[in-house]
């Protein structure tokens, strides 16, 4: 007697979507080599969406199925859990990396690289973008997490974004429509996708605004731990304050854990030296967290966003401090 398998909601996803143009998909695709720290299992299904159709295609479909799914951009914050990842992890290619400028302003699809578009605006004459050129993230991240760098935030800047919603919702909202703060927006933790952007800017002398742009990326890489995989910031800065001073204070720099080391450059920093792994890396911040804790009654939050089970597991860890 042969025994049939049934299909799984996965299956069942890859059988609705094979036949869409514009969705490339993958089982098991290592996610690690797709982030800054080389940390992470693999994606259950991987999907490379090429265009805004596809993409509500996607969002239909695994809406429908209740099939758990996460955008990827460009690895650069996030750490995933060496287990790899249920459900879909996609990401944007094709039309989201489309970018083109009108007068003032640039418009940018959500998969460009933020420091690609700075470039782009410099070159045209169209200056604004410069503190963000370091800053290793995608249009459509840098949008829902309010980036920021030298002083300068996404909503100093941002004009209007288009954003698609599950059932094929797409809206075009303002910058003051999407509550912006320290790090946040309220596109956080919804279930819609930024496809595209546009920044409003100010004309200036592209020579004069390439120079700012290579020394404020001279002065980030003098900050920042160089040569060695990393996520930038593990924590956000407390009111008035940084977390990495208040990590340095605690005598925490080059503590290591497994294959993971608090940086003796910037002590906000957590350092790949080879085969580290998500838990050693969890296990740092749960030492970052609670030294500082500790010594100065500070409670440090995330910047780094935990994926899948490490979001919980940080909640279980850090919930009586």
């Amino acid at each position: 007697m042969s025994l049939i398998r049934e299909s799984s909601p996965i299956d069942e996803l890859v059988s609705r979507l094979k036949p869409v143009a514009g969705v490339r998909l993958s089982r098991q695709e290592p996610l690690a080599p797709r982030t800054t720290l080389r940390i992470g299992g693999p994606a259950e299904l991987f999907a490379r969406l090429l265009s805004e159709s596809a993409l509500a295609q996607f969002l239909d479909q695994s809406h429908r199925l209740q099939i758990p799914w996460r955008l990827l951009g460009l690895g650069s914050n996030v750490l995933l859990p060496d287990e790899g990842l249920s459900g879909v992890t996609a990401v944007l290619e094709g039309e989201f990396l489309e970018i083109s400028a009108a007068g003032s302003r640039v418009t940018a699809g959500a998969g460009q690289p933020l420091a690609r578009v700075a470039r782009y605006a410099v070159g045209r004459g169209l200056a604004g973008l410069e503190a963000l050129a370091g800053f290793p993230s995608t249009v459509g991240g840098a949008v829902i997490m309010n980036a920021g760098c030298y002083g300068v935030e996404i909503k100093d800047l941002l004009e209007s974004t288009t954003i698609l919603r599950p059932g094929g919702i797409r809206r075009h909202l303002q910058m003051e429509d999407l509550s912006p703060g320290y790090r946040t927006t309220n596109l956080q933790g919804s279930d819609a996708v930024v496809t595209r952007a546009t920044f409003c800017l100010c004309a200036d002398d592209a020579g004069e605004a390439l120079s700012r742009l290579n020394e404020l990326n001279r002065r980030r890489r003098k900050t920042m731990p160089s040569g060695r995989p990393n996520a930038g910031s593990v924590f956000k800065n407390p009111s008035g304050d940084y977390a990495g001073r208040l990590i340095e204070e605690c005598g925490l720099k080059g503590q290591q854990r497994g294959g993971a080391e608090i940086s003796s450059e910037h002590a906000n920093v957590i350092v790949n030296n080879g085969g580290a792994t998500a838990e050693d890396v969890l296990g740092l911040m749960r030492v970052m967290h609670s030294a500082v804790q500790s010594e100065f009654e500070v409670s440090l939050e995330p910047e780094l966003i935990l994926v899948g089970s490490l979001a919980s597991r940080w909640r279980l860890a850090t919930e009586d401090s």
